[in-house]
């Protein structure tokens, strides 16, 4: 059970849902993006406990800080997404078992085990968080966890990378590690 009900967690819990399928991954980004736009409108109560935030005021303060920079059906896309993940972190928070998303999206969205653990295997997880950070990482910087307190980065890949481009690299990175144990097998 969630005891942490801090803009913070529910920013969490957005990145983590989609990384694991609870949510499908492009309506998770868009609703944590939502949540990142709006919340600089935050008081300090409503940062500290999310239950506090009445989403149709937030977007009131945020546009009279806006003014005309943003269009009302911008803004009303905005709040629907951050009331959206505001829900679902609050369903997830009262029992991750039986957590079901308010979206209509179905595609790539799991049902957790009985056990209460992800859907998905390692290799799922970690291609879908790849895929959140690439997009969150403005440096376009990604992170491979490779096993525990390892991680390699990979810079400068394309948003649009097709798989015959994620293939190519792949084998390079394959046979830097097939010399890398030749090396090791020759001392």
């Amino acid at each position: 059970m969630t005891t942490d009900f801090s803009c913070d967690a529910l920013l969490a819990f957005l990145k983590q849902a989609g990384i694991e399928g609870l949510i499908n991954p492009a309506s998770a980004r868009s609703r944590r993006n939502a949540v990142e736009q709006l919340s600089v409108e935050l008081s300090d109560e409503e940062r500290a406990d999310v239950r506090e935030i009445s989403v149709d005021e937030l977007a009131l303060r945020f546009h009279k800080l806006e003014g005309s920079s943003i269009r009302p059906e911008a803004l009303e896309l905005y709040a629907n997404r951050f009331r959206m993940g505001l829900t679902d972190f609050l369903r997830y928070a009262e029992g991750p078992q039986n957590f079901e998303s308010v979206g209509v999206e179905k595609t790539r969205t799991f049902k957790r085990r009985k056990d209460g653990k992800s859907p998905l295997n390692r290799e799922q997880r970690a291609a879908e968080r790849i895929r959140l950070e690439a997009l969150e990482n403005p440096s376009q910087i990604v992170p491979v966890p490779l096993r525990e307190r390892e991680t390699a980065y990979v810079a400068n890949l394309p948003l649009d990378l097709t798989m015959e481009e994620a293939e190519k690299i792949a084998r390079v990175v394959r046979a830097y590690a097939a010399e890398r144990n030749r090396e090791v097998e020759a001392s």
